[in-house]
């Protein structure tokens, strides 16, 4: 166990859940396992049917399935150690809230966390508000509706004793009540500065590795591609944009399971652009920020609230009043530049799980007072 451990007048054991085939939550979730790691041993559970999310398989800690005897399961793993149990649960969406309200009832000396990484039902609301379909689809009675995830969280906040947000600025989006708090942003185990030999291909290249929808940017991702031929769009497969053109010859596509650290070494610049001014596009941290920023690629990102606190002074912001063109420059501009290396820094400083585990040690310290 860490030396900071004896602090506490308890040992951890931590189970983070997360749904099995969300990207988002479970990918949120193996963050949030790398994080307790650093503290004390840790289990990752996919709860919900279906297939986990093939991303998952990148990390290094294993994804175990939470199965229909769910209550049977975690109370196997409270008995299994005499350490006591944090359920860190991502996100709060439906069925999540049975589980809380389930731990709170029969593992009484169990200590809830509930994460919140987005604004979720905010995000649900810009969907709905697209069209008539996609209200269709996310009617009231979907567990992915905007009541539904308040509902949901509400009833998780109830019996939680601490949460964690991914910045201070989505925080403020969410009751006041939420307290005690603290600030887990995303995390990348460290590999290594990889900046050395970037930029040395025939031609730059701008990438945006992740899913693109449409308040992320995609349609100036294509424009950016298709009237600029000096620079080469880099993307995963299926990625969200359709399928390249005849005539785009100036975007690769890469395969989904690629590693992360070998997709960036072929970005000089990542573009992040945001295009929704909703609260939950501009209090969302995008990962892909993170993974930018680990491998010292120079980052130009809108500045939404959540990416100015997270970055700070180690990216270029993408003005959303910039002609394409002169996007077109400022990517040129940093894939000749050093801006990749202050964003390495911040990551080392910020976004390793050994930095976030710090803050999530502060929390458990006023959690343990409490009880």
């Amino acid at each position: 166990m860490p030396a900071d451990e004896k602090e506490h007048d308890h040992a951890f054991d931590f189970v983070v859940i997360g749904h099995a085939i969300d990207s988002n939550a479970l990918g949120r979730a193996i963050s949030m396992a790398m994080v307790a790691e650093a503290i004390g041993p840790t289990r990752l559970l996919a709860f919900g049917d279906g297939p986990i999310w093939k991303g998952a398989s990148q990390f290094q800690i294993e994804t175990e399935r939470l199965t229909k005897t769910w209550k049977r399961d975690l109370a196997a793993l409270t008995g299994q150690s005499s350490n006591r149990t944090v359920f860190w649960l991502s996100k709060g969406i439906s069925p999540l809230d049975r589980l809380a309200t389930y731990i709170s009832r029969t593992l009484p000396d169990a200590l809830i966390i509930l994460d919140l990484d987005d604004d979720d039902a905010g995000l649900a609301e810009a969907f709905t508000r697209q069209n008539l379909v996609n209200r269709l689809k996310l009617n009231p009675l979907r567990r992915g509706s905007a009541r539904r995830i308040r509902q949901a969280q509400g009833r998780i906040a109830r019996v939680a004793h601490g949460f964690t947000f991914s910045s201070n600025s989505l925080a403020s989006v969410y009751p006041k009540s939420f307290q005690p708090l603290a600030r887990i942003p995303h995390v990348r185990e460290d590999i290594g500065d990889h900046t050395q030999g970037r930029g040395l291909t025939a031609k730059m290249t701008f990438g945006s590795l992740g899913t693109l929808r449409p308040h992320k940017g995609s349609g100036l991702l294509l424009d950016l591609m298709r009237h600029n031929k000096d620079l080469t769009l880099v993307t995963f497969a299926n990625c969200g944009l359709g399928k390249p053109e005849s005539t785009d010859e100036n975007w690769i596509e890469i395969p989904p399971n690629t590693p992360l650290h070998e997709a960036y070494s072929q970005v000089d610049v990542s573009v992040i652009p945001i295009t929704d001014d909703g609260p939950g596009a501009q209090f969302q941290l995008p990962a892909k920020l993170v993974d930018s920023m680990r491998s010292g690629v120079p980052v130009l990102a809108s500045p939404t609230p959540a990416i100015n606190e997270i970055a700070s002074e180690a990216y270029t912001p993408l003005q959303a009043s910039l002609s394409p063109s002169a996007v077109a420059d400022q990517i040129r501009t940093l894939a000749n530049g050093q801006s990749g290396q202050l964003a390495r820094q911040r990551f080392e400083e910020l976004l390793t799980p050994a930095a976030a585990a710090g803050q999530l040690t502060s929390l458990l310290s006023v959690l343990d007072s409490r009880q």
